[in-house]
């Protein structure tokens, strides 16, 4: 078959021997995770926070991530730096969004794959750089804080509505309520990967990544009404969960606080 050639005569062979890739400007990709957790008591999710000790917003506290390396996918890098900083494999992980606003980064045009993880029994140890946050989503703000390291950041949250052609869109604007927040953009990262979340959660099996393999009902709707910052009609959980969980003949007490022993279910093998 004969060669193609563009518009310059060139066959691709030809072309890709003098193209210069100097010729056009590259962004830096990265990729920044959100892993959440849940309290040992099922009180409130967590997330793992970062403390920068490098130039650009050093000493601030930022999601964990890094740059993409040239022999690697996203998902490939974003499954390495979940390991090194959680040491869990085989774990839930799923891209959120890619944030591409072209002052995220002040060193230069960075973009960054953002990926939410799911961790069933986080580690809550922690360091002076690294460390588990309490995090609570409401419709009107997001708190984050750390009891143990005295730190609380809060933003508050704005509701806007704009039109794309005839389809209506609703989105969260972040302002920081406090001095001090999130490095970068981490925290529209947050607000992304969280109303994700919810919009999956009802027909998706993420909620089952945040208990451990058996569980309580108790404990499997507390997990529900965290991610969506509301109450379930207990009778209406049990009916939708139904067909996904099984029981295990046996009975477990539940970790949540005052909780008492309960039937044990484990997620329905598919």
């Amino acid at each position: 078959m004969k060669a193609k050639k563009n518009t310059q005569a060139l066959s691709e062979e030809q072309f890709l021997k003098l193209y210069n890739p100097e010729d056009y400007k590259r962004p830096s990709v990265t990729t920044d995770l959100l892993i959440l957790g849940i309290n040992k008591d099922y009180s409130s999710l967590k997330v793992l926070l970062v403390k920068r000790n490098e130039h650009p917003y050093i000493d601030r506290w930022a999601l964990p991530g890094g740059f993409i390396q040239n022999d690697e996918t996203a998902h490939n890098a974003a499954s390495r730096i979940l390991q090194s900083k959680t040491h869990l494999r085989d774990v839930y992980l799923d891209q959120i969004y890619t944030f591409t606003k072209p002052d995220r980064d002040p060193r230069t045009r960075v973009m960054s794959i953002a990926y939410m993880s799911l961790v069933s029994e986080p580690d809550e140890t922690s360091s002076d750089d690294e460390a588990w946050f309490n995090l609570k989503f409401t419709d009107q703000s997001i708190e984050l804080s750390n009891k143990e390291k005295g730190i609380f950041i809060s933003y508050t949250l704005k509701k806007e509505s704009f039109q794309n052609g005839i389809v209506r869109y609703e989105n969260f604007t972040a302002a920081l309520a406090g001095k001090e927040g999130l490095a970068f953009d981490h925290i529209e990262i947050v607000i992304e990967g969280i109303k994700k979340l919810r919009e999956q959660i009802f027909y998706g099996n993420q909620a089952f990544c945040l208990v451990e393999k058996t569980f309580t009902l108790p404990e499997l709707q507390l997990v529900f009404e965290l991610i969506l910052n509301r109450p379930l009609y207990k009778k209406s959980f049990r009916d939708m969960v139904s067909e996904k969980i099984v029981q295990t003949g046996s009975e477990k007490k539940s970790k949540i606080a005052g909780g008492r022993k309960s039937k044990e279910y484990m997620m329905k093998e598919v």
